[in-house]
């Protein structure tokens, strides 16, 4: 899975400071607020760099842990059986 890192968005007092300086210096047309407030808005966000989040940081698969392996026997030494009870029969009548 890919990390995602999403740049943070300016903020709108941000842009529309920005968008109000591009128009001034333009010349103040009237009827262009739109396309200074793209342009504002474009201009901020591509010079804003990705910033890790270290607040919620990706789950990763992570292999799960081996199992541990049993203890080797020494040869010769089995597991003992349990012994056998004699049933319970009924007497012959």
């Amino acid at each position: 899975m890919q990390e995602s890192i999403q740049p943070p968005r300016p903020s709108r007092d941000d842009i529309a400071a920005l968008a109000y300086q591009m128009w001034e210096r333009n010349g103040r047309p009237p009827g262009q607020d739109i396309e200074f407030w793209l342009q504002a808005e474009q201009t901020l966000l591509s010079s804003v760099k990705p910033q890790p989040q270290a607040a919620s940081p990706v789950p990763r698969s992570v292999p799960p842990t081996p199992a541990k392996p049993a203890s080797p026997k020494p040869p010769g030494l089995r597991a003992k059986k349990p012994a056998s009870k004699p049933s319970k029969a009924s007497p012959s009548l």
